[in-house]
């Protein structure tokens, strides 16, 4: 398989002047091996349509960084400050290589990823308070430790984030606190949920399937509308959980009560 260090280098730059006190729109280029480690700009930077292979921006400052319509493959941003950043329309995942973006311990906060491909990044540990990730393809990536939250006290902690109408399949979200978050119209298929807090979450419209899940917290998380699967009640606080009557009959099954509609096998409902 051809990796990106194999390809004719013509036509890509690996360097970028940059004036750190000014607003920039850098359109329609091609970079390799861009070295931004520990850029530190005070003002927005505007990358759109353009394509960075094998880049290194860890511990770089850029916030309020835009990427439109990019082709971001096999680069670094662990340790950067991404606070307020927007990602849209934009592919981190290299499908020739299945490899992704590392976003390990990043500042995510109020970030924004919509229409994206984040397949297979890393994000683990990151900070992520008020995130947003809407109809992306994530399918693959680490969540570990993601924070979610904001931390007032330590017995006040707040979360907040927006994960909505993505396919996270074969995620990991070990370990996360989302209570009270949005993951409407997502597909949580074959994902790791050990020890996620989903207390009050709006999982309404979504495919919940996880693969693994011990140690979930579903307390009053709304359900309505979900299909659901691979959940055993037994093992779970499912106390003020919200359903559609559709869905009573997957969790009766799953207590091994059978339900038939009125007047199978001649009963008539007697």
């Amino acid at each position: 398989m051809k990796s990106y260090n194999d390809y004719d280098a013509i036509g890509y730059e690996n360097s970028l002047e940059i004036d750190h006190n000014k607003s920039m729109l850098i359109e329609d280029r091609q970079f390799i091996s861009l070295d931004w480690s520990k850029v530190s700009c005070q003002k927005n930077i505007t990358f759109k349509r353009c394509r960075i292979l094998n880049s290194n921006f860890k511990h770089a400052r850029l916030h309020e960084l835009k990427v439109i319509e990019c082709e971001i493959y096999n680069c670094d941003f662990s340790h950067a400050t991404l606070d307020d950043a927007i990602f849209e329309r934009s592919i981190f995942y290299d499908k020739d290589n299945a490899v992704g973006c590392s976003f390990y311990r990043a500042d995510l906060l109020r970030s924004q990823f919509n229409y994206c491909n984040i397949s297979v990044s890393d994000f683990e540990r990151a900070d992520a308070f008020q995130i947003t990730i809407n109809n992306c393809k994530a399918q693959g990536c680490n969540f570990k430790f993601t924070n979610f939250t904001n931390v007032v006290s330590r017995t006040k902690i707040f979360s907040c984030a927006e994960l909505t109408n993505s396919d996270f399949r074969y995620s990991d979200l070990t370990g996360v606190y989302l209570a009270k978050c949005d993951l409407s119209g997502s597909k949580l298929v074959s994902v790791i949920l050990s020890r996620v807090n989903l207390e009050e979450a709006d999982l309404t419209s979504t495919d919940f399937s996880p693969s693994q899940y011990d140690g979930i917290k579903l307390h009053k998380a709304d359900l309505r509308n979900s299909n659901i699967a691979n959940i055993d009640i037994k093992y779970i606080d499912f106390s003020g959980v919200k359903i559609f009557e559709w869905q009573q009959s997957i969790f009766m099954e799953s207590l091994g009560i059978l339900v038939f509609p009125e007047g199978k096998d001649g009963l008539n409902g007697h």
